[in-house]
């Protein structure tokens, strides 16, 4: 892996704004992960839906953007949000030229939706000179509440304009303004109630970040279970984290209480504008999440890899620096601590150190990926505490239905744990069902012997291997540190505010290039969520080792 297997140029229409909203790029390349176009992995990943539902497929392809009047769908609007436009759409893939990850999803009862999937939200870019590489399975940079935010503008402003509400009615061939009119209303108010669900004006996201956790939890346990008091203020938004190598990890999510994959990938759909019944006993737990779908593309991110440092663009590695970083990553500072006690590396065979077969029932092993305790690594605390929250959650009519394991009021974990628990099983013996063996398959082969020990949930954040690392800034679980060479600074080195939403990368430093422009986040550390704080190893090596770290760093 490595070279780079797809150029091609960016598309002409609007060119001139379009330049200055990409990062004035005239040429897009994509590193070879595995998914190269011979096996269209790449594309099916992009365009196969998942269960989202935003509004109406329709809709979206006929709104025009409030601030510009443009359609919804045009790369000035989309590049705006930071999402990133299908340059390589054809009309057979993708016929409306969908940005990355913006899908259709067909609802055999409600008729077709436009949604999301992974790709939206996992996809990378960086800028280099005239030439922008596309990483895929890297954090993206897509500001989701702004985009919800700019759907919903489009539809109030269309509603509050009679000549531009008869205009998009005759493009989608309603036929009763009246009904299509409240059907709007509706849907406006459905995107206020994501918008708070999944967001807070003293905690902004900004580019590249949401509050997972705290979205999940609001959209099952407040919007679909219909409990308002369960509400949680979103507090904690969190980076994107990188997708290659996720379905080999023992475990995922940055509070790493995820392991089942076919449950993981539900429960983010959930969070997205997927939709479960939590209140109709006829139907509990029938939700729009696409069963096959989900597998095939857990199926498809197996196949990815991790990228690696393209020196055509970024530059050669030195060699000689890099031999003394491996030292140094494997070597304990003052704090007893060297960075492969939490980052493991593979061995000469690329094998990363595994579980336990005897733990696994089919004698499967996992990539291990610990879970550092928060008092030793000493970052940001707010998505732990939020994911903790002593506040119970009121379970609502599932409380009262006797359902395995289902009390009135359970801790979040453990009811979250439950509704994906009883939505998957819904899923696999939906028709046609899955056999035993099949929902094994389906789970990734998860399934603990009778001798293992208790998934044990604390709070800490997980660490990952780090193949590809060089590719993920900004950098830690909230984003608070924008490259490699600030991150083994000690904190109150680090930058204590600075923009996100520039493309522009810096080799040296390894990060995204903090530039103000009227289309930046200002990244404010001293916001509760947002500190830099902790992750301490690396911090006390002198500059040059630094310097010799960073030059390893980019070769994993």
């Amino acid at each position: 892996m490595g070279t780079l297997a797809v150029r091609f140029k960016k598309a002409a229409s609007f060119i001139s704004l379009a330049f200055i909203l990409s990062g004035c790029f005239d040429e897009v390349v994509y590193l070879d992960q595995n998914w190269n176009e011979d096996n269209q992995l790449r594309t099916l990943s992009y365009t196969t839906s998942q269960g989202s539902q935003l509004i109406p497929y329709d809709w979206f392809i006929n709104l025009k953007d409030a601030k510009t009047g443009l359609p919804l769908t045009s790369d000035i609007v989309v590049e705006r949000l930071k999402y990133l436009p299908d340059y390589q759409a054809d009309s057979n893939t993708n016929p409306d030229k969908l940005p990355i990850g913006f899908v259709k999803d067909t609802d055999p009862e409600t008729g077709d939706w436009i949604g999301i999937n992974c790709a939206a939200c996992h996809t990378a870019q960086i800028v280099v000179g005239n030439t922008a590489i596309r990483i895929d399975g890297g954090p993206g940079m897509g500001d989701y509440i702004a985009m919800i935010q700019t759907v919903k503008n489009a539809i109030d402003n269309t509603l509050a304009k009679p000549r531009l509400f008869k205009k998009f009615a005759n493009a989608i061939g309603a036929d009763d303004s009246n009904s299509l009119a409240s059907a709007m209303a509706t849907q406006s108010e459905a995107l206020a109630s994501y918008i708070r669900n999944d967001s807070s004006i003293d905690h902004p996201g900004g580019f590249g970040r949401v509050d997972a956790a705290n979205a999940i939890r609001n959209e099952i346990f407040v919007s679909d279970l219909g409990v308002d008091t369960n509400y949680l203020t979103p507090a904690a938004p969190v980076s994107y984290p990188a997708l290659w190598g996720a379905p080999d990890f023992e475990r995922v999510q940055y509070l790493g209480y995820a392991r089942n994959p076919f449950g993981r990938n539900l429960g983010q759909v959930l969070g997205v504008l997927g939709r479960i019944n939590l209140q109709n006993p006829e139907n509990l737990f029938e939700s729009t999440v696409r069963r096959d779908n989900l597998f095939y593309m857990e199926e498809w991110l197996r196949e990815l890899g991790s990228p690696e440092w393209p020196t055509e663009y970024l530059g050669d590695i030195d060699n000689t620096a890099a031999s003394r970083g491996a030292e140094i990553y494997q070597t304990p500072d003052v704090t007893g601590y060297a960075c492969v006690n939490c980052h493991v590396l593979p061995d000469s065979q690329g094998n990363y150190p595994k579980t336990p077969a005897q733990d696994n029932l089919f004698g499967m092993q996992f990539t291990q990926t610990p879970l550092i305790p928060i008092e030793k690594l000493g970052t940001d605390t707010n998505a732990l505490t939020t994911f903790y929250n002593p506040e119970p959650i009121n379970m609502g009519m599932l409380g009262l239905l006797g359902l395995d394991g289902v009390s009135q009021e359970m801790s979040y974990p453990l009811a979250l744990i439950k509704v994906v628990e009883f939505a998957v099983g819904k899923q696999y013996l939906s028709a046609p069902a899955l056999n035993q063996t099949q929902q094994a398959v389906y789970s990734g082969l998860r399934v603990d012997s009778a001798t293992a020990p208790e998934f044990d949930l604390y709070p800490g954040y997980l660490a990952r291997p780090l193949a590809g690392v060089w590719a993920t800034s900004p950098y830690l679980h909230n984003g608070s540190v924008p490259n490699l060479y600030e991150l083994l600074l000690p904190p109150e080195q680090r930058s204590d505010e600075f923009y996100v939403g520039s493309f522009e990368f810096d080799p040296e430093k390894v990060g995204y290039v903090s530039t103000y422009s009227y289309n930046t986040f200002k990244f404010d550390t001293s916001v509760s969520g947002n500190s830099n704080s902790g992750h301490y190893f690396g911090t006390f090596l002198s500059d040059e080792e630094r310097w010799d770290l960073i030059e390893y760093l980019k070769t994993l």
